[in-house]
């Protein structure tokens, strides 16, 4: 036990030392790993606060000049000298072109699982995928979860992502984040169903063989790149705020029970847009909207002829088609926006490469 004297000097010499327990984490939490493994030699105080670590960032550009050996026993010791209390964050960041040991990633997860983490964040390239524990998709303590898995190495042609547990019970789960993962929709409704607080929910490069999403709490939604399966995919989410879609085909989106979206951000590939979905009316109570692609620009000028007047939105980027051919979009938007402060037009690369040819003829 330390005496009263030498806390003092302790103190004396380091004014951040004194600060409650949980404060210091939260500084921490902003901090390089290895200056705070370094920081247990300062004091006793220092030793104890770092013994408690909530917040274990591992950021392969702290460690490049590393090898892979290094780094495994550096993130063992760092483990061996917490005390047996909960970690709050545990986030793995890995794009070494040396690939990790799929073992100590095995243990490094288990670990951060057994000890009640809140958020877990893993980011790997050239993995594998036996190398995920399915214990992390039954943590009862885990709130956000993001596995962004980047591509498989050349000999693993098996699957084109990771591939989900059978059994899937994430009952504290707020936020989901999953690229390159083979969602299909029963390990989709998984997720929904048996996590009854998940708002946020972004699936990149991930969404296979998906006919509904359907959820009565979901707020958020990010739909990141090529669908697989059925082409047309239905969106059953009434207190949605924010979505997101890139990638997919505007006309094969379809709405059950319609939200009222506060933001949007579409960016779509398709040719041509059918009305079906009536795509316009989750969109007239948003604040701000970005409108891309060519099948949108169809959706837009067959639908705001009749559209009502869009009383809130402040901020619009439309455009990536040919703008200068055809602006009855941005001046129907314009009639229809009494609040609108910014707009923002984007211009075709096409139509980019065209008019800085015609500059340098000029020249």
């Amino acid at each position: 036990m330390e005496s009263t004297d030498e806390h003092a000097m302790e103190s004396d010499t380091d004014l951040i030392s004194v600060l409650p327990g949980e404060v210091l984490q939260h500084i921490l939490s902003f901090s390089r790993i290895r200056a705070i493994v370094r920081m247990r030699r300062l004091s006793r105080r220092w030793m104890r606060v770092i013994e408690c670590l909530q917040f274990i960032c591992l950021d392969y550009r702290d460690f490049k000049h590393w090898k892979v050996e290094k780094f495994a026993r550096f993130v063992d010791n760092l483990l061996l000298i917490r005390s047996k209390v909960d970690l709050h964050t545990f986030q793995l960041y890995w794009f070494h072109y040396l690939p990790l040991n799929c073992n100590d990633l095995r243990k490094w997860i288990l670990y951060a699982v057994k000890h009640n983490v809140k958020v877990l964040d893993v980011e790997l390239d050239m993995y594998d995928k036996t190398a995920l524990p399915s214990r992390i998709f039954t943590c009862r303590s885990v709130e956000e979860l993001s596995l962004q898995m980047g591509e498989a190495p050349d000999e693993d042609l098996e699957h084109v992502g990771l591939v989900l547990p059978d059994i899937i019970q994430l009952p504290s789960l707020k936020k989901l984040t999953l690229s390159d993962v083979e969602v299909d929709q029963l390990s989709l409704n998984q997720f929904i169903g048996r996590s009854p607080n998940l708002e946020d929910l972004h699936l990149i490069n991930s969404a296979t063989y998906l006919d509904l999403i359907a959820s009565k709490v979901l707020k958020r939604l990010t739909l990141d790149g090529f669908m697989h399966g059925p082409k047309r995919f239905t969106i059953s989410a009434p207190h949605l705020v924010h979505f997101e879609c890139q990638g997919c085909a505007l006309q094969d989106v379809s709405w059950g029970e319609k939200p009222s979206l506060e933001s949007a951000h579409i960016d779509t590939w398709g040719k041509k847009y059918d009305g079906e979905s009536e795509f316009i009316g989750v969109l007239l109570s948003a604040k701000t909207l970005a409108l891309f692609g060519s099948d949108v620009k169809v959706m837009l000028e067959k639908e705001l002829p009749a559209c009502p007047v869009f009383e809130r939105l402040t901020t619009l980027e439309i455009g990536k088609w040919c703008l200068t051919e055809d602006f009855y979009t941005v001046l129907r938007f314009l009639q229809l926006s009494p609040r609108l402060g910014e707009l923002t037009l984007m211009q075709e690369e096409q139509e980019k490469e065209q008019k800085q040819m015609l500059c340098q003829l000029m020249e």
